[in-house]
């Protein structure tokens, strides 16, 4: 028998409350920006990734909402990128996952901090100006970034611009204005998208047509360019290259300062740089204190290196740790050349200090914190850039951390570098996304300035980089062996090297100016004559 309707419960509609549709929007920026970054790196998920983030911000009750929404999204975003954070505090670290995963939390809420800066913007363009407030937003985010690479001694770490870094061709522009310059085109065409579906939504066509075309415009320019680019360095002469031998000794961190396994450690790299000699090396680089001891200081450990230098009778590039009684009794992390027969020729001290790794910030105030690495005392950093005179070319070096700064590699290509060392240890991260986040950085360094550089990392990922980005040769993740590959010293300086971060400036100032005007006026906080009224 049928059942009549009356015998049927009343089905009604089930409204989604506006905050969980907010989440989902909000998770689904989260990983469609974190996915299209390097350790993950999805293709064309960078154009169109900011998509979400609009509707999120725009269809907040107010600026407040707005830049809640933004923190959420930006902080979860930046927990994906980040989350490695939690095993260098807890494994090699030894403090233990609780403090590790407080510490990944702290490091993605500041991050998320600027998103919710960009979240009340958007919402206050948005009020203010209508859809065309949101042409401006590009320069916005790049304001917020720059000051992101500044405040608190920086932290440039995987800004967006580097989600091109896995493309060859479109990470070519990087050459005019930086990483920043590539983050801006991508905004740009997050921003057009957008508005072309707006525009489609409310039935207009042709501006719907309008807008796409700026999409498209974005994306010919970085294909024109980058092949262009790519083609001219292909059609450059043969000869007056450099073979470059990298050793990665692959030391399980846990024993790497054990003065048990000193000895061993130099036998390994000993062993490794013979290889690399064999295979026609010219110079041979090791990673960041690949030396496990203080160079010159611990005379019988520092001897056996300059041997080692001596009987390869090639230059050998090398990174350890230095004190240095006459400059203030300070310790440095360095990176130091020998000659081919083995004399000292020339040593870099690192600049710019990792906190809470190598030195305790407002160590007044955090007196009872430790620094991740070993020994007691904080690092101190050095002073000015430093060449090492290798055949062929002079060679500008950078420890670690550094290669994410653009600045200090511009100082060494002012200085006359031809090509760039980078040595790092990279054990700290672990089998994370960090390694391939920090490579894709120095692949970004290699292609502003167009110079070559030679990256050695104790376990991974070492890699020789030509002038366009591209890995010739490299090595995985916890292996040991030898790297050996022909670079080709550049010269000349890109407009990027000529003008520095004067882009990132403009679009900061453009930043600080835009939000004057939002605070005033119909919106703001102060209008002439009214009442204060808050959006």
């Amino acid at each position: 028998m049928g059942a009549t309707a009356q015998e049927y419960p009343t089905v009604r509609k089930m409204k989604i409350p506006e905050g969980v549709i907010s989440l989902a929007q909000g998770a689904l920026f989260a990983g469609l920006y974190a996915l299209g970054m390097p350790g993950y790196g999805i293709p064309a998920l960078p154009f169109f990734c900011w998509i979400p983030f609009f509707i999120i911000s725009h269809s907040a009750v107010d600026s407040r909402r707005a830049a809640l929404r933004g923190f959420m999204a930006g902080t979860a975003a930046n927990l994906l990128l980040f989350y490695w954070i939690a095993y260098t505090v807890a494994v090699p670290g030894k403090l233990g996952w609780p403090l590790g995963c407080v510490a990944t939390f702290l490091s993605s809420a500041y991050m998320g901090l600027y998103f919710s800066a960009a979240g009340f913007f958007l919402f206050r363009l948005n009020r203010r100006f209508g859809a065309r407030g949101l042409l401006v937003f590009p320069m916005v985010w790049i304001g917020l970034e720059y000051a992101r690479s500044v405040l608190f001694s920086g932290l440039p770490w995987v800004l967006y611009g580097y989600s091109l870094g896995g493309s060859p061709v479109l990470m070519q522009a990087a050459d005019l204005a930086g990483v920043f310059g590539l983050g801006f085109l991508l905004s740009a065409a997050n921003v057009c998208l957008y508005l072309a579906g707006e525009s489609i939504l409310r039935g207009e066509r042709r501006l719907a047509v309008l807008h796409a075309t700026g999409v498209v415009a974005v994306t010919v320019f970085l294909l024109a360019y980058g092949s262009y680019r790519l083609d001219e360095w292909g059609r450059r002469p043969s000869g007056g290259g450099i073979r470059v031998g990298i050793a990665q000794g692959g030391i399980d961190q846990s024993v790497k300062w054990d003065p048990a396994f000193q000895r061993r450690t130099l036998e390994i790299y000993e062993a490794l740089s013979r290889e690399a000699r064999s295979r026609g090396a010219e110079v041979i680089v090791w990673p960041e204190t690949a030396a496990p001891f203080f160079y010159w200081w611990e005379a019988g450990l520092s001897r056996e290196v300059e041997r080692m230098a001596s009987e390869n009778g090639v230059p050998l590039i090398f990174g350890a740790p230095w004190f240095s009684p006459s400059e203030g009794g300070g310790y440095y992390n360095s990176v130091f050349i020998l000659d081919s027969q083995g004399i000292l020729g020339g040593r870099y001290d690192k600049r710019h200090l990792v906190p809470f790794g190598e030195y305790i910030p407002l160590k007044e105030v955090l007196f009872f914190v430790k620094k991740l690495t070993e020994g007691g005392e904080d690092f101190s950093a050095g002073t000015g850039p430093a060449l090492f005179p290798v055949a062929g070319g002079q060679a500008g070096a950078s420890i670690c951390y550094e290669a994410v700064f653009p600045g200090i590699i511009r100082d060494s290509v002012f200085a006359g570098a031809g090509w760039l060392v980078n040595v790092t240890n990279d054990s700290w991260f672990g089998d994370t996304v960090a390694p391939h986040q920090h490579l894709a950085m120095a692949r970004m360094r290699a292609v502003e300035f167009r110079r070559p550089m030679a990256r050695a990392a104790n376990a991974g990922i070492s890699a020789l980089i030509d002038e366009r980005g591209e890995v010739i040769a490299g090595m995985g993740l916890f292996r040991s062996g030898v790297v050996v590959g022909e670079i080709f010293p550049g010269k000349g300086e890109t407009l990027y090297a000529k003008t520095g971060e004067i882009f990132a400036i403009s679009c900061t100032i453009i930043t600080f100016f835009i939000l004057c005007i939002l605070l005033r006026g119909v919106d703001g906080v102060r209008t002439a004559g009214r009442k204060v009224r808050r959006a």
